[in-house]
């Protein structure tokens, strides 16, 4: 089997929490752009971000299923869905008890083999928010991914 890419990488080091692994993927000083988080900047953050989001989903598991890079290497985009159920707090909020699939799209800059900036797709939300509660619009609540699975993280455990 060929070695792993970053993203393959990425994406198993998030589903099985390992956060050393993780934390090798990314610079110390790499800046995130996230609906809940724009323009942080950190390595630690983004630990602290991962680590919060398996607390509030414990078992959460993460599937990729489509990776594209660019022909120097220094640019990836990808897509993976995130199956979730919120069981515990999220930064202090309350669980919920919803559960579902989601699926995300992220772009990320790679320098000497290390994310050094991540995008993951934004929306404000304001187009399904008019959708949703003015005109009725039923969301998707379980998104299953068209695209055979490259990689995926299996169902771990909550890991402290």
């Amino acid at each position: 089997m060929s070695e792993k890419t970053v993203i393959q990488r990425y994406i198993t080091a998030l589903g099985d929490q390992d956060w050393a692994a993780l934390e090798k993927l990314y610079a110390p000083d790499v800046t995130m752009y996230a609906p809940t988080a724009w323009g942080v900047t950190g390595v630690e953050f983004l630990l602290k971000f991962c680590q919060e989001i398996h607390h509030a989903h414990p078992g959460i598991r993460a599937v990729l299923h489509d990776e594209f890079f660019s022909a120097d290497g220094t640019r990836a985009a990808f897509r993976f869905a995130l199956h979730w159920h919120n069981t515990g707090s999220y930064f202090g909020n309350a669980p919920t008890g919803e559960s579902g699939s989601s699926i995300e799209q992220h772009t990320v800059r790679i320098e000497d083999g290390r994310i050094v900036e991540q995008v993951v797709g934004v929306s404000t939300l304001g187009l399904h928010f008019l959708q949703k509660e003015a005109w009725g619009v039923a969301y998707v609540t379980d998104a299953v991914d068209p695209a055979p699975e490259i990689v995926s993280a299996p169902r771990a455990e909550s890991r402290p």
